[in-house]
């Protein structure tokens, strides 16, 4: 026999008996090094890590229990905002959200030694119509 191929009764193209059957022979080579083709030209874009704005939550508390409380309850949403928004990954709305937070808070420092300061001269301008109408 010659090394056609053998025609098979059912005309179906076999090799010859005797002869393995030709496939394209595949190279196994194990490797540690991984190499990594990219198509296209793409290039990883450089990852930005920005680091973490000062969190208010505490001081926007600390003043809402001491010093004036409507505005500090809105310190304490927009510090829990700007935090959620930062864990979010939206750097931009949580700076917002943080100016938010350190404006209220100021804000209530503000006006609770704003209402301290009336309640004292107050205090002291009673203290003094008393005493002076009862002749002391």
């Amino acid at each position: 026999m010659d090394n056609q191929a053998y025609k098979h009764p059912y005309g179906q193209n076999v090799p010859p008996p005797g002869y393995a059957p030709q496939y394209p022979q595949q190279m196994h080579q194990s490797s540690s090094n991984v190499t990594v083709v990219t198509a296209g030209g793409f290039q990883p874009a450089p990852v930005i890590v920005t680091p973490p704005e000062r969190d208010w939550t505490v001081p926007a508390v600390m003043v809402t229990l001491c010093c004036f409380f409507p505005t500090g309850i809105c310190a304490i949403i927009a510090a829990v905002n700007a935090r959620s928004q930062f864990l979010a990954g939206d750097t931009e709305g949580a700076r917002s959200s943080n100016a938010w937070a350190r404006g209220l808070t100021f804000a209530s420092i503000g006006f609770g030694v704003a209402w301290i300061g009336v309640v004292i001269a107050l205090y002291i301008w009673v203290w003094s119509v008393a005493t002076s109408l009862n002749g002391y």
